[in-house]
């Protein structure tokens, strides 16, 4: 028994050595014995179980002891030990519990008795656990956040702080906060601790810097982390934008953001990669305030850079809504700023989002900003933001374009109406050139809309748009005082600004970068706001002359241009609108120049029209043109009338108006290299300047020439003044060296012999126009009406489908041509005596119409030309074969036009066989015309009876 007794209480010398734990263990009795059962500790009422049961005979907190180390001169938790720790957490989730309840008092004590080896050790420790744990998170949660919570209380160890960052962005990165609308006492932990972060990262001075730095990368974790949006995002970005946007506003240069295509382009200085945290903590490195507004501008680039286009626009309003409680909007570079960073972190296929929202702030700014000065700031500096996102070279994929001008050209004219309503009050210049930066802003960002090309009629609908505003009551008698409660110089300056800078973008960036074949801008789209050369205000008519350069001529042309030379290039082929656009120019052009309100600065914009269509048209235009321009030196060369004369400078205008004649010429055949005209166009303009009747322009580029001649005036006449020219250019001489000296206008020599009728022209051009098949709106005067005179006023407005423009074949280029009669025919008192000639109309759908004209009047009877015409007109075709073969003489021939027989060539299509003589064209000149445009196979006369009515281009 008492042997038994005596084994009982000995102790083994192996139980003697048990490994004891660095946090306090039981050491035994030096006689062997064992302690006599001490009394149990009396639990707290919230303690857990590993608080009151001693740790030798607890796992995990005998692995967490282990891996503190043990001498001073160790730095963080021993290695081996921890990977330990790591396996033994892995292998059993459940452990985390414990393991998490027991860190957190470690760590308590070791941050109260102000161990701070001991404590940066233990978030080494949570960092590990945190990394090999993630699918476990939720587990040990609200331990990590606790502890986070207890050492950001102290901010006087910067190395502490540094090290809660790095462990609460590794949390961030992992949690995925689906314990947030579950457990409410996590939910208060985890936003305290992001509320420190914020409050970290708004510290003021310059020696807080590496501290704001730290805030902010905490920061960048949280909005990076899924857990934003997974409950009460309101509250969350509530904490954290402010802090994040507060940074940015200390800026001292502001933020300097680079709308690139490529978001991590070098150029983009203001967004590179601030400092390493480590380098920040340094003492002998600075932080500068580029550094902490970069880090800020990373963090807002994290919120916005999400996959899920609904959190962008939960995003967007509480920005924009600091922006408003902050009154933010003045001076404008901060909030552009913002804006732009924000569109250069989301993904593509939202970006349109913002100019959406923006849109939306614009059109609501006036009804919850009541303040004016406010007000305006605000509205300026959105729209400078719209301003740059609409220009810069980023795609903005789904946006709507036709929605977005509608709004922008709806703003603008709310701007212009509260303009003139500010200078009618006469309030104070501040809110005025508020105003002028407005409309500036929206102007320029109706032009961005051309930058990139979304779908292929882009361009074309943004233009027709903005054209059906401008053309509102052209040429409309009396003329409107207001349009939409706006001026009409105004409204008509500002979307003649709007249409410029369409059209340019367009040239300079758009239809270039397309990714896909963009539909070819047809000129008939600026038909109806021809009449607009027309108008009483010379800034209005220059601006639309301006307008039509910049669309008829391309950069490559401007400069070729400005070098002083010209090189012809493949000519643009034309379609129906294009035919008709240039034979209304061509009489608008007629009429602007025989104006008795002409200014030098007008002079520089028919020239400048008048080479713009030489160069985009070509040989086609050349031969079109001349008609005119001697129709119009026939008109310089009658004596001014009385009203003419009342200025004492109509002399000087008619003198001008053939000075620009000769210079367009002389640009013409030094474009060909033509010798013997040059010469003789060189010799009219020496003899001219030695009579003192010569006025010069000078024209480089439309912009350059328009803002020279701004301030010109006309000059007095020199004596005498009559005759106006004493010479004139020789038109049957000038032809002859035109079509004798090259043969590219040797077939095509009897079109320059054609009379231009200006009256019989307008008439055509109203009778054409009022076909609403095709539908186009215009507007076209008589002469009569344009100079001045009592007349009616010929205007049709039409709406049109800009899908339905047909491009048509050369062949039929003649039917576009502006009503001309022959110079010369084979009996004078013919056309004197004749009083109704039957002529052809071409419609624009490319049917074919006659009627009767009195060449005494403006009065048309139209009739339809049918199956029945054309049967007779194959008739009549054969007749005149049989004439011209049996060799009628002294029969004018009318030839095909240029082009089409250069086409024919080059398709490889036999050349007609004969003309139709003139005796048809006096007893039928519909059917001439028509046959002029139909290639006809001569009758052989061994025989075959069979006749070819057209030959295919192909």
């Amino acid at each position: 028994m008492s042997s038994t007794t005596s084994s009982s209480v000995t102790t083994p010398p192996t139980t003697r050595a048990r490994s004891r734990s660095r946090a306090g263990s039981v050491s035994a009795p030096a006689n062997g014995l064992a302690p006599s059962s001490p009394a149990p500790p009396v639990p707290a009422p919230n303690a857990t179980h590993s608080s009151f049961i001693p740790t030798r005979y607890i796992k995990h907190a005998s692995l967490i002891n282990n891996c503190y180390p043990s001498r001073p001169d160790e730095k963080g938790p021993k290695s081996s030990e921890l990977s330990y720790l790591v396996f033994y957490a892995t292998s059993k989730p459940a452990k985390l519990t414990k393991v998490g309840n027991f860190i957190e008092r470690r760590v308590a004590r070791d941050h109260r008795k102000k161990r701070l080896s001991d404590v940066h050790c233990s978030l080494e420790i949570i960092k590990s656990l945190l990394q090999s744990s993630k699918a476990h998170l939720n587990i040990f949660s609200k331990n990590v956040v606790s502890i986070l919570d207890t050492l950001l209380v102290d901010l006087s160890d910067l190395d502490v702080v540094r090290h809660c960052q790095n462990v609460f962005t590794v949390f961030c990165s992992a949690h995925d906060g689906s314990t947030l609308g579950v457990d409410s006492d996590f939910r208060t932990l985890y936003d305290r601790v992001v509320a420190r972060f914020a409050s970290i990262a708004i510290l003021k001075g310059e020696n807080n810097n590496r501290f704001r730095m730290i805030g902010l990368r905490a920061l960048e974790g949280v909005v990076s982390s899924k857990a934003l949006y997974a409950c009460d995002h309101k509250a969350q970005l509530n904490l954290v934008l402010p802090a994040i946007l507060d940074c940015l506003i200390d800026s001292k240069n502001g933020v300097q953001i680079a709308l690139n295509s490529v978001p991590d382009s070098p150029a983009d200085q203001s967004i590179r990669r601030s400092v390493s945290i480590h380098v920040a903590v340094h003492p002998d490195n600075v932080v500068s305030d580029d550094d902490v507004t970069a880090e800020a501008v990373r963090c807002l680039r994290a919120l916005f850079k999400t996959p899920n286009g609904s959190n962008v626009k939960l995003a967007l309003g509480p920005t924009f809504t600091y922006l408003d409680e902050h009154s933010r909007w003045n001076p404008s570079t901060f909030g552009v700023g913002i804006i732009k960073a924000i569109v250069i972190s989301i993904m593509p296929q939202y970006r349109y989002m913002v100019v959406n929202e923006l849109i939306a702030r614009i059109d609501g700014v006036d009804s919850t900003t009541p303040d004016l000065t406010l007000r305006l700031q605000k509205k300026a500096t959105l729209i400078a933001a719209l301003e740059a996102i609409l220009v810069s070279s980023i795609s903005l994929i789904g946006m709507p374009v036709l929605e977005v001008l509608h709004s922008l050209l709806v703003s603008l004219t709310k701007s212009l109406s509260a303009s003139f309503s500010l200078t009618k009050e006469g309030e104070s210049s501040q809110l005025s050139s508020l105003e002028t930066v407005i409309q500036d802003g929206l102007i320029k960002s109706v032009g961005g809309l051309a930058t990139h090309i979304y779908y292929s009629n882009q361009v074309p609908h943004i233009i027709s748009h903005i054209i059906g505003k401008l053309s509102f009551k052209v040429g409309s008698i009396p003329k409107p005082a207001t349009i939409e409660d706006v001026p009409t110089l105004e409204y008509r300056e500002a979307l003649l600004k709007c249409l410029q800078a369409v059209i340019k973008t367009s040239k300079d960036n758009g239809r270039q970068e397309a990714s896909f074949h963009a539909a070819e801008i047809s000129s008939d789209l600026l038909t109806p706001c021809l009449g607009l050369l027309l108008d009483d205000n010379v800034e209005i008519r220059t601006a639309f002359a301006q307008v039509l350069v910049t669309f008829l001529v391309a950069e490559d042309e401007n400069l070729h241009a400005s070098a002083g030379s010209l090189t012809m290039t493949s000519p643009i082929p034309s379609t129906s609108g294009d035919l008709y656009f240039r034979a209304a120019a061509h009489q608008t052009l007629h009429t602007y120049a025989s104006s008795s309100s002409l200014t030098p600065k007008d002079m520089v914009a028919i020239y400048g029209m008048l080479k713009a269509l030489f160069v985009h048209f070509q040989d086609d235009e050349f031969i079109r043109v001349v008609p005119m321009l001697f129709s119009l030196q026939d008109a310089c060369l009658q004596a001014p009338s009385e009203t003419e004369s009342q200025d004492g400078f109509a002399v000087t205008r008619k003198r001008a108006v053939a000075a620009a004649i000769v210079a367009y010429f002389q640009m013409a055949v030094e474009t060909y290299g033509m010798a013997e005209p040059r010469e003789y166009l060189e010799n009219i303009k020496t003899s001219r300047e030695h009579e003192s009747q010569w006025v010069p322009i000078q024209y480089a580029t439309i912009e350059e020439s328009l803002a020279q001649t701004t301030e010109a005036t006309w000059e007095t006449s020199s004596e005498p003044l009559s005759p106006v020219l004493t010479h004139p250019l020789a038109r049957e001489h000038l032809v002859t060296l035109l079509t004798t000296v090259s043969d590219r206008f040797r077939a095509g020599a009897d079109r320059f012999g054609l009379v231009y009728n200006p009256e019989s022209h307008s008439t055509l051009l109203a009778a054409n126009n009022g076909n609403r098949e095709f539908g186009n709106s215009g507007v076209f005067l008589s002469t009569s009406t344009l100079n001045g005179a009592p007349g009616s006023l010929l205007g049709h407005k039409v709406e049109r489908s800009m899908d339905s423009r047909i491009r048509i074949s050369r062949h039929l280029e003649d039917w576009a041509l502006p009503k001309i009669f022959p110079q010369t025919s084979p009996s004078s008192s013919d056309l004197s005596t004749t009083e109704e000639v039957s002529e052809s109309i071409t419609t624009r759908d490319g049917s074919l119409s006659g009627g009767a004209s009195t060449l005494n009047g403006s009065s048309l009877t139209l009739k339809k030309i049918g199956v029945d015409n054309l049967k007779a007109a194959l008739v009549a075709a054969h007749q005149a074969a049989d004439a011209s073969m049996d060799g009628v003489a002294g029969q004018k021939v009318y030839p095909l036009s240029i082009h089409t027989q250069t086409l024919r060539k080059q398709h490889g299509a036999a050349a007609s066989t004969m003309s139709t003589t003139s005796n048809l064209a006096l007893s039928r000149p519909d059917l001439a015309d028509l046959l002029n445009t139909i290639q006809v196979n001569g009758v052989s006369t061994s025989g075959g009876s069979r006749l070819s009515l057209v030959v295919p281009p192909y």
